[in-house]
């Protein structure tokens, strides 16, 4: 092993990956390689042929694999390496990789890492009953209907009502399968209420303040049984349960890696230009802000790459340390989560972050005694709020906080 052996390593081939690389790309630089475990590039959206993708980008709707196709061709000197995992990352820029021709160790001037958000399956939201055939995520429906060509189950429950909910309820009527009901834990749908027009057009009931309380079936599932307001109790027959939305960042690598990580959420520490706690290594996309759109994610891919390259290239003195953003009460996380100097222009950031529960008020930022922004919100739990150029001193801790609407 030579002391680099490429300049970029890019872990993760979905939108944000794709535009880091071409943002490196185009800065010049040509040995960028992007890993994906995967046998296909393009992460979730290749799964997703509704047209909820390109309208930030190309300015215009297209379907997932469209977009991820789009995209690609806007970087033709990158090198792809597909069926590959990545098995450890350490100091230094060093990577262990496992692919068919076997295992490998490669150095890096940088490594980001795109590794992208999974839906939390049943057995991560502690749902009682037996385990029969049928119970499945959203990104696993698609891959059956759009992949395969395949049918699982004519008489399907949909869990939980974010937008890939409704991109669930997009791809059942794609092939031709009516629901029998969307269960919603809350008294209204995560998504924009808009949303509730498709299900109505559907015929798909939406069952709200319904949590499920057992799964019925020996091999195949055979009905739910759910309670109402904690109260009220009923059967639905149904041989499918798609359990929807409830976003994780996919950060297997980060946690077994020297990178510091948000106590809380497992997900890695990282500053307002995506520099984790290692300045040798970022994180971007939907690993640190589940889950966003792909054009979001593309869009912060574009500039993150921009600003490695910016850094690989010299023109950046980045400080090690940073201090760190503390969320109030009500805040799941923020983006960034750490503020550092690297000597480039006045400190400033953009803030993003996402409630735990609905939210109406106003969101302050401050550091000491002072007000760095405050603006009113009415925030849900699945949207991303954000409160943008925002101005700091370095070297001092930053609070966000919600102050209640009186």
């Amino acid at each position: 092993m030579s002391s680099v052996d490429i300049d970029v390593a890019i872990v993760g081939s979905g939108p944000s990956g794709i535009a880091a690389a071409t943002a490196l790309s185009k800065a010049g630089f040509k040995n960028i390689v992007v890993y994906e475990r995967e046998t296909n590039i393009g992460g979730i959206p290749r799964h997703t042929h509704h047209p909820s993708f390109g309208l930030r980008v190309f300015k215009r709707p297209m379907s997932g694999p469209k977009f991820i196709a789009a995209l690609v061709r806007r970087c033709p000197d990158v090198r792809f390496e597909t069926s590959t995992t990545i098995t450890a990352l350490r100091p230094g820029g060093v990577l262990e990789l496992a692919s068919a021709s076997g295992l490998r160790t490669i150095r890096a001037r940088h490594i980001i890492l795109a590794t992208g958000a999974r839906e939390t399956p049943r057995h991560g939201r502690m749902v009682p009953g037996l385990r029969p055939q049928g119970v499945i995520t959203t990104g696993a429906l698609q891959q059956y209907i759009y992949s395969a060509q395949l049918l699982p189950f004519e008489r399907p429950v949909i869990v939980g009502t974010e937008l890939v909910s409704f991109s669930a309820l997009w791809t059942l009527r794609h092939a031709g399968i009516i629901p029998v009901a969307m269960i919603e834990t809350g008294p209204r749908i995560s998504a924009y209420r808009p949303a509730t027009l498709f299900a109505k057009a559907m015929g798909v009931p939406i069952r709200y303040n319904t949590e499920i309380t057992d799964i019925s079936g020996i091999e195949t599932l055979t009905q739910i049984t759910t309670r109402t307001r904690g109260i009220k109790t009923a059967t639905i027959p149904c041989d499918g349960l798609i359990f929807s939305g409830c976003f994780t960042g996919e950060n297997t690598v980060a946690a077994a890696s020297h990178l510091s990580l948000n106590a809380s959420n497992r997900i890695p520490l990282v500053d307002q230009n995506w520099i984790t706690s290692d300045p040798c290594v970022s994180a971007i996309g939907n690993a640190i802000h589940p889950a966003d759109m792909g054009d979001q994610c593309y869009l912060e891919g574009a500039k993150a790459g921009a600003y490695v390259a910016q850094l690989l290239a010299g023109n950046i003195s980045l400080d090690k340390a940073f201090s760190e953003i503390r969320r109030g009460e009500g805040i799941k996380m923020t983006t960034p989560s750490i503020l550092r100097s690297d000597i480039f222009g006045e400190p400033h950031f953009d803030l993003s972050f996402h409630v735990t529960a609905p939210f109406r008020g106003a969101v302050r930022i401050s550091q000491g005694e002072q007000v760095l922004n405050e603006k009113s919100i009415n925030g849900l739990p699945m949207r991303r709020i954000t409160l943008r150029n925002n101005r700091f001193a370095t070297g001092y801790p930053v609070d966000v906080s919600l102050i209640a609407e009186n």
